[in-house]
């Protein structure tokens, strides 16, 4: 009988379009939080975010646009739509940044948190940190 990687215990699966980022679990949470409950999360925040996400597996960086400003709004990895603001994080910040350990104005003052477009905008990402507190409560 030839070696077959399950019998080692060893599972092959082909990994969704940026799921080696740690943050990619927020960028599905507020996936989540718009199917659930877009419309209302559209009308309080009205803009569309880009997050230039750096620091990844070997160095790797990503880019998600979250449009909490059309319809029921959207998560697109590697979008090209134009955003309001871009953020610019290193990716085990933005995680820390959107579980409320990493506090918006220190990461700013530090550098570890860019903001480029408008500002405004950037101060209503708090709507999407309850919303994914409240999903990893869930799970």
């Amino acid at each position: 009988m030839g070696f077959r990687g399950n019998e080692r215990g060893i599972v092959a699966a082909a990994t969704s379009a940026g799921e080696e980022f740690k943050s990619a679990n927020i960028f599905n949470a507020i996936e989540v939080a718009l199917s659930e409950d877009g419309p209302k999360l559209v009308n309080k925040v009205k803009g569309v975010y880009c997050f230039q996400v750096k620091g990844g597996p070997d160095g790797k960086e990503a880019k998600w646009i979250v449009d909490a400003k059309n319809g029921s709004g959207s998560v697109v990895y590697n979008g090209s739509a134009k955003p309001d603001v871009t953020i610019t994080m290193n990716d085990n910040d933005l995680v820390d940044l959107m579980e409320g350990k990493l506090n918006p104005q220190k990461a700013f003052f530090q550098g570890k948190l860019k903001i480029k477009g408008n500002m405004g905008l950037a101060m209503k990402l708090q709507e999407f940190q309850k919303d994914t507190k409240q999903l990893k409560a869930k799970l």
